[in-house]
């Protein structure tokens, strides 16, 4: 409507005013400045890619769409669209060949996608530091669970057992921490990938087809089938591997403790700091490369300004979730210096995948 009550001024001014000049140039300004404050989302659609059907990925998706759409402006709706496979590695090569880089989608990768990239996976055809990092919730440290009926009560037990434990992974990438656990504290583990998702890893646990699994520690603590397992007390917690303990598993060593206590020399350590950036990038939401600078920005800003949000709090509350909020600009460093590295430190990590 505003848009042919100014052609028709502009036609009327070309007919009845063709001498002012300074007239016309007035409508002409007035039509400029009245589309450029109609905002880009306004009446559209943001879809957020996640890899994730029933996760804390999953969680945090939907509460997004709920509480994003209140800071940008026009208002936009948002859904949820759940691409399983390979780790995430289906979803996040979407978002990097596939997606318009128009700021209307959005994606969630997996915290440990980046070790695909880091250790040349041939089915990787995204770079991450090419992404748009707009924040994370939280820094999500994980968790190496075990049914507690196995044989293996602690750290000690794996490292003196004769049999090593079999421990379930969606994919061989985000088992590389399991293996690695090997080399840096002489604890071995016997790792079956493969599933297809990490349910089927769950699942996997429940029927004794493997014994362990190492997964974040916000989704083992606040969705089932974990909430029921502990009330049963169906597993224990080995190790986490957070610099401090989480409240969740306060009785539980860091790998940080397990590296002081086994002696663990300053390469592996720096192994660790690798392997462990998967914490530091929490469950981040990403816009594809290319996506406008001005509508990276915007992002950011509504991003931080939703997980300031009091009925997102308190939703995240509810569901026994801490947030501890995490810039764009803070991942996007984090991309680059964890996919930048040393080529010891990945034929390092090679060599133990490898041998498993």
């Amino acid at each position: 409507m505003r848009f042919r009550v100014f052609a028709c001024a502009l036609f009327l001014c070309a007919l009845v005013y063709p001498a002012s000049d300074f007239f016309c140039a007035w409508l002409i300004g007035m039509a400029d400045a009245g589309a450029q404050t109609a905002p880009f989302y306004a009446g559209k659609t943001v879809r957020i890619v996640t890899f994730d059907p029933v996760g804390g990925y999953n969680f945090l998706g939907r509460l997004l769409t709920r509480h994003l759409p209140k800071y940008i402006p026009g208002h936009p709706n948002f859904i949820l669209q759940v691409m399983p496979g390979a780790g995430s590695v289906i979803a996040t090569n979407y978002l990097a060949q596939v997606a318009k880089p128009d700021g209307l989608t959005l994606g969630m990768p997996n915290q440990r996608v980046y070790m695909a990239q880091l250790l040349g996976n041939k089915e990787v055809k995204f770079d991450l530091r090419k992404f748009n990092w707009l924040g994370s919730p939280d820094r999500n440290p994980s968790v190496l669970y075990m049914r507690a009926d196995s044989a293996y009560k602690s750290i000690e037990d794996i490292v003196k057992a004769k049999v090593p434990p079999k421990c379930g992974s969606a994919g061989l990438e985000g088992a590389s921490f399991v293996l690695a656990l090997e080399e840096i504290l002489g604890a071995k583990l016997d790792v079956v990938s493969g599933y297809a998702e990490a349910r089927q890893v769950d699942l996997a646990v429940e029927r004794g087809e493997v014994v362990c699994r190492f997964i974040g520690i916000a989704a083992h603590s606040n969705r089932e089938p974990f909430l029921d397992w502990h009330a049963k007390g169906f597993d224990r917690h080995i190790l986490q591997t957070g610099r401090k303990r989480d409240r969740s598993a306060a009785d539980t060593p860091t790998i940080f403790e397990l590296m002081e206590r086994y002696g663990t020399s300053d390469v592996n350590r720096r192994l660790v700091q690798v392997l462990t950036a998967a914490e530091e990038f929490g469950h981040p939401l990403v816009a594809p490369p290319s996506t406008p600078p001005d509508r990276v920005k915007l992002l950011r800003q509504a991003y931080a300004k939703a997980l300031r949000d009091p009925e997102l709090l308190a939703e995240a509350q509810k569901a026994q979730w801490d947030l501890d909020p995490v810039a764009g600009e803070d991942l996007q460093e984090l991309a680059r210096r964890v996919v930048e590295q040393p080529p010891a430190v990945i034929e390092q990590i090679k060599k133990i995948l490898r041998a498993n």
